[in-house]
C-alpha cells in the first residue's frame, strides 16, 4: 500500500503527471536523453528537414519533457513522486558528487551551472554567512556545548555550527573533510552525539522518514537533532495541488521531495523526539532568493 515516505501517513492524493524530470537527473539516473529520431519514411524525413527550423523555436517554447506522477501528502502536505526512486538508482546522481567528471557532465545539460559551481551549498541568512546563522539559530533555541556533533550526509562537514565540540561529519564519498572534522566512512563506527544534523540532505533521498529515524538514534539523551530542508515550492502552490490544481509543474532534479514547515513538523515528530523549533527562514543563495525550513527536536532525559 502507499504511504507517505515523510511521516507515514496512508492519507494520499494523486496529483497527476505534473512533475518534469530534468536532462541532467535523466541522464544521469537512468542514463537516457530526449531525442527527435529521423523518419524511416522518405516523405517524412524530407518533412522534418523542411520543419527543422520551426521545431527548433517551438522546442524552446515548449520543450519535450519526461513527466512522472506526483502525490501530495494529506496529513503533512509533503509532495513525493507515486513510484519511488531506488537507492541504486539515484546513488548515479551523486556517485563522483562536484568532481571534475560531475562538474562537467552536468555544464554539458547546464551550461550556467559552471557559474556557481564553486558557490553550491553557500548562502546567507539575515546577512549572515550560512555557518554563522546557523549558530546564532541553535544559540537561541538549545544549549550546547561540549560532546560530540555530527553532520550526517553532510560531504565535507563545513557547514557544522560553530561549537566548543569534537566535529564528525559521516560521509561516503571520498571528499576530504574541512579543517577541524573527523570523516566517518563506516555505519558501524557512528557513536552517539549530543547534535546531529541532517542539512539538506533528505529532499534527495528516496525513503526519508527510514533516514530520519535511524538518524535520531544517534542522538544521546538530552541532545539534538536538526533537519533544514529548502522549501521549492511555497505553502500556497502545495495547498492548491490538494485543492486539484494542475496548471503547475514541479522539476525533478537533485531534489526529489518537496517540504513545507508542516511536513518537517510531522516529520519530526514520527521520529520520537521532541520538536522544540520549527521557522521557515529567508536566504539568499547563489541562484535565487528562497526559503530554508529548519527544524529542531531534542530526545528528553529518562
Amino acid at each position: 500500500m502507499s504511504h507517505c515516505r515523510n511521516c507515514g501517513s496512508l492519507e494520499l492524493q494523486d496529483l497527476g503527471f505534473i512533475g518534469v524530470l530534468a536532462p541532467f537527473f535523466l541522464k544521469r539516473v537512468f542514463n537516457a536523453e530526449l531525442a527527435i529520431r529521423k523518419s524511416t519514411d522518405r516523405r517524412k524525413r524530407a518533412i522534418q528537414r523542411f520543419t527543422r527550423a520551426a521545431q527548433r523555436i517551438l522546442q524552446r517554447i515548449q520543450p519535450p519533457a519526461v513527466a512522472v506522477e506526483l502525490q501530495s501528502c494529506i496529513a503533512c502536505s509533503f509532495v513525493q513522486t507515486k513510484v519511488p526512486f531506488h537507492d541504486e538508482d539515484i546513488s548515479r546522481l551523486y556517485a563522483d558528487y562536484r568532481s571534475e567528471t560531475y562538474n562537467r557532465e552536468r555544464n554539458h545539460y547546464e551550461p550556467t551551472y559552471g557559474t556557481i559551481a564553486n558557490q553550491v551549498g553557500e548562502h546567507t541568512e539575515n546577512g549572515l554567512r550560512r555557518v554563522d546563522a546557523l549558530t546564532v539559530w541553535l544559540n537561541t533555541k538549545a544549549t550546547l556545548s561540549g560532546g560530540a556533533i555530527l553532520d550526517y550526509g553532510g560531504a565535507d562537514g563545513k557547514f557544522l555550527p560553530d561549537l566548543p565540540c569534537q566535529k564528525f561529519v559521516y560521509e561516503i564519498s571520498d571528499i576530504r573533510p574541512a579543517p577541524g572534522v573527523t570523516r566517518i566512512a563506516e555505519e558501524t563506527a557512528l557513536q552517539s552525539y549530543s547534535y546531529v544534523q541532517l542539512s539538506h540532505v533528505l529532499e534527495h533521498v528516496t525513503q526519508p522518514l527510514q533516514m530520519a529515524r535511524h538518524v535520531a538514534s544517534l542522538v544521546q539523551p538530552g541532545g539534538y537533532l536538526l533537519i533544514e530542508v529548502p522549501q521549492d515550492s511555497s505553502t500556497e502552490i502545495l495547498q492548491k495541488l490538494q485543492s486539484g490544481w494542475t496548471d503547475y509543474s514541479i522539476t525533478i532534479h537533485e531534489h526529489i521531495n518537496q517540504y513545507s514547515v508542516l511536513a518537517v513538523q510531522k516529520l519530526l515528530e514520527a521520529t520520537g523526539l521532541e520538536v522544540i523549533a520549527l521557522d521557515a527562514i529567508p536566504v539568499d543563495t547563489p541562484l535565487a532568493k528562497q526559503s530554508f525550513i529548519r527544524g529542531l527536536a531534542q530526545r528528553r532525559t529518562a
